[in-house]
This record gives C-alpha cells, sequence and structure tokens, in this order.
C-alpha cells in the first residue's frame, strides 16, 4: 500500500446507533480489490473488532460495538489506514478534533490486556477541518487538548512533512495555540489557501516534526504533488491543462476508456499508471480514475467518466474543457462548451 491510503469519517449522533459505517467511494476504487471481504480494525490500546467489508455496497459491516465501547455520541471523526493484509489502523479525534486518551479497555472477545497508549510509541495527531468560511492560508489552531498532551515538548521552531515528501519549516506560537508555516505548502502548490482540501492531519512525532496528512473532498488522503518551477510560474487558473470532444463512443452505456489526446501530453507524463483527478464545477466534484496502457501509449479516463458525462448532460460533439484548478495535476475546473447544431 502506498502512503496515501487513509480516509477520513466523521461520525454523526445518528450514525452512532448504527451497526454499520459508508467507505468513500474514492477509496474504494483505490483500493478495494486488495482488501479482503473481512477486515480487522485495529486501535492503538490493543482493542480490535473484525467486520465484514461489503464492496458492493462501499461500507463496513459490524461496527456497532466500536462505536459504543468508545462512547461515541456524534461529532467525533475516525481516519481509517490500510496497512495490508486485513488489517486497518483506527485512529479516533474527539469533538475537538484533539486524538482521544484512550480507555483501558479491549474488545470482549479478545484475551489480552489493553496497552498503555503513549505519545512515546507512535506519536500523538489532531485535524484540522477546512472550510469556505475560514481561510487557512498560513497558521491551524491546535486544540487544547492536544496541547495538554504535548504542548510542553513542542519546540518553537518546527517542520511539516507532508506526504508526498515536502518539508517546509514551521514555527509553533505557543500564546496563541497556533502552527504556522503552512504558507510554504501553499506557495510550492502555486495555490492561496489549502482550502481545496476538506481537512489536515498533524501527527506529531518526538523531536521538532510534524507529519502533515491532505485529506481531498472525498475525505480521502491525497498526495501533495508540486509542477515545475518554470511551468507553474506560467499558469494561472483559467489556463486549460486539457480538452475532451465528446465522441459517439462516449455516449454508450459501457464506455471503456476516454482517451487523453497526445497533444496535451505533459499532464499526461506526470499521472502515475493508475491515478486519479478530480474535477469541479460549481458545487459538484467528480473523481476520475486515470490508467494507462501498458504500452503507455494511451492515457484514458476510465472509472467516474460515465457519472460525469449523465450529471452535466453531455452529447456528442461536447468539448469537455479541463482547466487548472490550483496549479496541481490532480485537481481541475472543467467548463463544457456545447455542440453547435445547425437546423435545416
Amino acid at each position: 500500500m502506498d502512503s496515501t491510503s487513509k480516509f477520513v469519517k466523521l461520525v454523526s449522533r445518528g450514525q452512532c446507533v448504527l451497526t454499520d459505517l459508508s467507505v468513500p467511494r474514492v477509496f474504494c476504487e483505490k483500493y478495494a480489490s486488495a482488501i479482503p471481504l473481512t477486515v480487522k480494525l485495529m486501535i492503538r490500546n490493543g482493542y480490535e473488532i473484525w467486520v465484514d467489508f461489503d464492496k458492493k455496497n462501499e461500507r463496513f459491516i459490524g461496527v456497532g460495538y466500536l462505536f459504543s465501547h468508545f462512547s461515541l455520541v456524534g461529532g467525533q471523526s475516525l481516519v481509517f489506514e490500510y496497512i495490508g493484509g486485513f488489517n486497518f489502523k483506527v485512529t479516533i479525534f474527539g469533538l475537538d478534533g484533539s486524538e482521544i486518551e484512550y480507555p483501558n479497555i479491549v474488545h470482549h472477545l479478545q484475551t489480552c490486556r489493553p496497552r498503555n497508549v503513549s505519545l512515546y510509541d507512535g506519536g500523538w495527531s489532531f485535524a484540522s477541518y477546512l472550510n469556505c468560511e475560514r481561510e487557512v492560508v498560513d497558521e491551524v489552531v491546535v486544540p487544547r487538548s492536544f496541547l495538554d498532551v504535548v504542548g510542553h515538548l513542542l519546540p518553537d521552531k518546527l517542520e511539516l512533512l507532508v506526504s508526498s515528501g515536502l518539508h517546509v519549516l514551521g514555527l509553533f506560537n505557543r500564546k496563541e495555540g497556533k502552527i504556522s508555516g503552512f504558507a510554504s505548502i501553499c506557495n510550492m502548490l502555486g495555490v492561496s489557501k489549502l482550502n481545496r482540501f476538506n481537512a489536515l492531519v498533524l501527527k506529531y512525532v518526538i523531536g521538532n516534526t510534524f507529519h502533515v496528512s491532505c485529506f481531498d473532498c472525498s475525505m480521502t488522503e491525497t498526495a501533495v504533488y508540486t509542477l515545475p518551477t518554470e511551468y507553474a510560474e506560467s499558469l494561472n487558473g483559467n489556463s486549460i491543462a486539457f480538452e475532451i470532444l465528446v465522441q459517439p463512443f462516449h455516449m454508450l452505456p459501457y464506455c471503456h476508456g476516454v482517451d487523453v489526446s497526445v497533444d496535451f501530453n505533459f499532464v499526461r507524463e506526470w499521472w502515475n499508471r493508475v491515478d486519479y483527478i478530480t474535477a469541479y464545477k460549481d458545487q459538484r466534484c467528480w473523481s476520475l480514475q486515470i490508467r494507462k496502457r501498458r504500452d503507455w501509449k494511451r492515457t484514458t479516463i476510465h472509472k467516474g467518466w460515465i457519472h460525469l458525462r449523465d450529471d452535466m448532460e453531455l452529447g456528442v460533439g461536447d468539448v469537455c474543457v479541463f482547466r487548472w484548478k490550483n496549479d496541481t495535476v490532480h485537481n481541475f475546473d472543467i467548463d463544457i462548451v456545447r455542440a453547435v447544431t445547425h437546423l435545416e
């Protein structure tokens, strides 16, 4: 599994009385084929629970005990990380976004004793949820309960390590309880703010390092990549990345791929053999799977095309214009240029 096989679930009050939990579609599209039908959810205190993974309906079945044993009442959040085999690590965040102090319990079917959870064994995390009301340009507020656990260890100068390998310097303002330095990440991405993500999860490990995970609109972790400086500087939010001319075979019930022309080879080269991009239009977005054929000469939009096509009511001759969004290779604004029909 790669370093981005994580997703976040915000747990509502109604969810806490159910026995199943939905899994983001984007996560399922990326990883479900490699994950067994029964998986083990593992909490840091040694608590383990086996649940069924219903791939067709994209949900875990049998999580009710976890909700009740950890007294989830709504407003908490869970981060799931698939680490291979049957195993998911699960981190629980409280109402203020800080990782909880875990109770001294294990599942009633376990015969082992619970483990003591320590900052010195795996670090400590908090989540910052981003929205349109509060722009995140340079700093995030650190939850008070997180500071109660690790605040005395935090140095004034920090290193922020993003999952793709980006390193930036940060500062901890002890008086205001804020971490700054995110403007450097914005600058490296060529964006004005980090609100294109829905959430950041920061894990502190002993020393001066925070590991930063970024979660997109599907609440699935996304790697943060940057374009080459000489290219990124020439782009703006209206520049065209690539275009798709809708053909008759793109309208079939089972479309087997929409080619991205070699005319747009620059963006194609930056995608992995199997990759995902997100297309945005107003308040809607679509996750599109990118596949490169074995000879690497064809790059196609695969899963997600039919959903986009139907939602946008595309027709033969329409042109889908994908414009750079935040100057990255995985996020695009989409415009539709409708075909001109000449009446006889």
